[in-house]
Order: C-alpha cells, then structure tokens, then sequence
C-alpha cells in the first residue's frame, strides 16, 4: 500500500531554546508511516531558504517521495512554539509561502496514484476531498482540535478515518462521534492526552490506554496517533488493535523532544 499525505509544511522554532525541526501535520505523519517501511510521499510547499532546504533533506533522510514537495520563492512556514513542563505550546505562526497554496493537476494525478490519501483541516485541500472519495481512495483526516469549525460537517462525507483532539471520554465525545459517524466515515477517534483514546464505529465504542512512558515533548503525539492508526488499518487490524498500535506509535515520539 502506498501512502501520501497533503498539506501543511512548516518549521517549528522554539527560540528560548534555540531549537528548530522540519515539521507540520502531514510532514510528521508521512514520516512516521515511512519508518514503518510503506511506500510514501507528500504534497506541499517550502520556501527557498534554509528551512526549505532542511525540510527536503529530512524527507530524503527518511526515504519520503519529495517530487512533490514544491519550492516557491519566499519563507517557508513558521511556527513560533514554547515548551510548558512537557507540553508544547504554540504562540504564533507565520504561513510564508503555504499562503494561497494549493494542488494544481500535476499533483493530483500524481496523489491518484496512492492507495491512502492523509489530509488535516487546515491543509488548504479540502475542496479537493470529493475527488479523493470519488478515486475510490481510504481518506485518512485530521480534524485537530476545534469541534465547532464549520469545516467538519462539509469535510465528514469524504472521509473514512477521522481523528479529533479532545480532552476526556464524557457522555459529549461520545455523542459527537456518534453523531459525526453517521454522516460518512467508518470510524471516528478521539484522542484524550493523558487519558487515552476513544473510537465510535457506527456500532461500539472501543477504548485505549494511554501507555505508561516518561514524556518530554508533546509535540507529534496526534500524528504518530493516527500515522500508527494507519498503519494497523492497512495490516488488516481490528479498531481496538488500531487503537493499540496507534497508542504505541504515539507512545515512542512523546519520549522524544522531535515529531518522529
């Protein structure tokens, strides 16, 4: 199976500790599948500074199909972050050339040549989402943390695996993810930090642990989820061993201070 994400590019800068990784969504989650081995690549675009040329080089490094990874005059995205304990925390974010980006016919016939399609609801793709359903592709979406944005219930019809961000299993997930479910996708996973995860199938609820490890960064948590959700939905896996080899997956990343 062959996987490509499109998307969002950017540099996380945390400039009270002078550090800086190549990253964004798509990024960390197309170079966490590449880890598990699967043919893989990604849509997007970098600026022609250094930062762009890092990010190709992680890419390369990771033996992630770049082609794609467009190059435009200009800055590559900035995230500017701060670490709280453990927790990061992002304080502002500069878009650079990802302003007005967007996939011309190059890319997308290029994207119809992959079995699984991850997009995330800021990528700047959505409009392109019935025509990834319609190739018959497994449509992989991120829907992050705002359960209010409009984009969702547009978004919901075209995707098979979604995965939100949220806090706890309380009667309201449950009933969002039960109501979400409904309108396309065959399952739907909350993330909950600390607490675990949760996922609605259209018939049961299923549950996962969050694993037991010492935490240095957050950052990539959500991205490794759903890179190892993937991963265990192209071996054939149940939802909760899904669950458990997404819980994992995440598990090794927080461990560490970089996304992958």
């Amino acid at each position: 199976m062959k996987v490509i994400a499109v998307g969002d590019a950017c540099i996380d800068l945390y400039q009270k500790l002078e550090r800086y990784y190549p990253t964004g969504n798509c990024v960390d989650f197309i170079i966490n599948i590449a880890k598990y081995g699967l043919e893989s690549a990604v849509v997007s675009v970098v600026g022609t500074d250094r930062y762009g040329d890092e990010m190709i080089e992680v890419l390369k490094k990771y033996k992630v199909d770049s082609s794609h990874m467009h190059r435009k005059e200009g800055k590559t995205a900035v995230a500017l972050m701060d670490l709280i304990g453990n927790d990061r925390l992002h304080t502002s974010f500069d878009e650079g050339v990802l302003e007005g980006f967007d996939l011309s016919e190059e890319d997308l016939q290029f994207i119809k040549g992959y079995d699984v399609i991850h997009g995330v609801i800021w990528g700047k793709v959505n409009h392109h989402m019935p025509t990834f359903k319609e190739w018959g592709k497994t449509v992989v979406y991120d829907f992050a943390t705002d359960l209010d944005d409009p984009e969702i219930e547009r978004v919901l019809p075209y995707v098979d695996y979604g995965f939100f961000s949220y806090k706890q299993d309380d009667a309201f997930i449950r009933d969002y993810l039960k109501k979400a479910q409904a309108k396309g996708p065959k399952v739907l996973i909350a993330t909950l930090g600390e607490h675990g995860s949760i996922a609605y199938d259209g018939k049961k609820y299923y549950l996962q642990e969050a694993l037991p490890v010492t935490v240095v960064n957050t950052v990539g948590a959500g991205d490794s989820f759903i890179s190892g959700y993937t991963y265990g939905v192209i071996g054939g896996q149940d939802v909760p061993g899904c669950l458990r080899t997404a819980a994992e997956t995440s598990a090794k990343i927080i461990q560490m201070f970089d996304p992958y």
